[in-house]
């Protein structure tokens, strides 16, 4: 019953905003083709794409749903701007209209000036979508140091790289996926940690394109470890957690791992994992019941909520990930009102923080304000054993 009313919902806002969009297209170029019934044909077709696509994956993984979901996605990036800058010029529109102050050069020729605003805004969409997609497709490297105190700790500097929101799929595809692999292995870390989120909405996109498969060209040190992620669950991963370690990478799930006696790796299970798999996950006090302190501890908890629940502990160090910094203007100030720290580093007490903004994408293959990310963090320990 809530799904249903979920899509009729989803469909009302999608298809009513849609509509919305179209009726102001033909208005601003009225005369041309876009007045045609081809160009709706069209349009319809790229707003349903990506709906069409999703659904024809979850049946049969290939060429047609690749495409029709990259189509999609696309397209969804080019309806968000083009939507908020329709609505931006309609806000404007009705206090004019209240308050005139548009002057005679806009209202003496409204025709000519829905044309010339209408190509203003095209090109300036086209200008932010195209940045977007640059945006995610090139990652920056973010380098953080932090300073820890542990006795036991034999390493002077311990190098990781962090990675979250891979987001593994038709978007993030084995071209990307292999940059992030290239990127890994120039930095040579002693240990890799992912904050959840590989996947992105279907297992099997991965499988049939053998895309986790790549991360066997890594080989830190230590291994690769990630926690779970919301993603895990709607992607249908968290039944396939085999696949990872055949991929070498070790889902610590509600568990910690003690790292060559060196260290150790707390993975929580994701905060929505009871709604979604009907499983408790375990708290911080739980999970801490076997490990000892004085060797340096690393924390991945994909959402980061309750921040201040960790800095209770003499945990050194939490990386997550999850909100994707908002991932497109002006999602991030609605991610900076749901979150202590959305984006970047923090310290609470003696625990180091660090919120990543994600490798990958979800939904539109676009960052606008942010950028695709991979995390080094030299970890240096001021008192290690000699």
């Amino acid at each position: 019953m809530k799904i249903a009313i979920f899509f009729s919902l989803f469909i009302l806002v999608f298809g009513s905003t849609g509509y919305y969009l179209y009726i102001r297209l033909v208005q601003a170029f009225e005369g041309t083709f876009i007045n045609s019934k081809w160009f709706l044909v069209g349009y319809i077709f790229l707003m349903t794409s990506f709906i069409i696509g999703k659904i024809i994956e979850q049946f049969s993984v290939g060429v047609l749903s690749h495409l029709l979901v990259n189509i999609g996605s696309i397209t969804l990036g080019f309806f968000f701007y083009a939507l908020l800058s329709v609505v931006l010029i309609d806000f404007f529109r009705i206090i004019n209209h209240f308050i005139p102050f548009f002057p005679d050069f806009i209202t003496a020729n409204l025709h000519k000036t829905r044309f010339v605003l209408g190509l203003i805004t095209s090109a300036l969409v086209l200008l932010i979508v195209g940045k977007g997609y640059i945006n995610a497709y090139t990652p920056q490297i973010t380098e953080v140091e932090i300073e820890i105190n542990k006795p036991k700790a034999t390493f002077e500097t311990l190098n990781i790289v962090a990675i979250s929101d891979i987001h593994l799929g038709t978007m993030v595809n084995t071209s990307k996926v292999q940059r992030l692999i290239d990127a890994v292995n120039r930095i040579n870390p002693d240990v890799v940690i992912i904050a959840g989120d590989n996947i992105d909405n279907n297992i099997k996109v991965v499988m049939q394109d053998q895309l986790l498969e790549l991360f066997k060209q890594l080989n830190p040190k230590y291994g690769i470890y990630s926690c779970m992620g919301n993603h895990e669950y709607i992607s249908g991963a968290h039944h396939e957690l085999d696949y990872f370690f055949q991929n070498g990478i070790q889902m610590v799930k509600d568990t910690a791992v003690f790292v060559a006696e060196q260290f150790f790796i707390i993975g929580r299970d994701d905060i929505s994992a009871q709604r979604l798999s009907g499983n408790r996950r375990k708290t911080i006090e739980e999970l801490s019941k076997e490990i000892d302190f004085d060797f340096p501890v690393i924390l991945l908890d994909h959402q980061p909520f309750r921040l201040n629940e960790t800095a209770k502990f003499p945990i050194d160090l939490q990386f997550s990930g999850h909100t994707h910094n908002g991932q497109i203007w002006p999602a991030n100030y609605i991610t900076g009102m749901l979150f202590e720290q959305d984006w970047g580093y923090l310290k609470k007490k003696n625990t180091h923080f660090y919120i990543s903004a994600g490798f990958g994408t979800a939904g539109m293959p676009i960052r606008v304000g942010s950028h695709s990310e991979i995390v080094y963090i030299r970890m240096v320990n001021k008192n290690r054993v000699k």
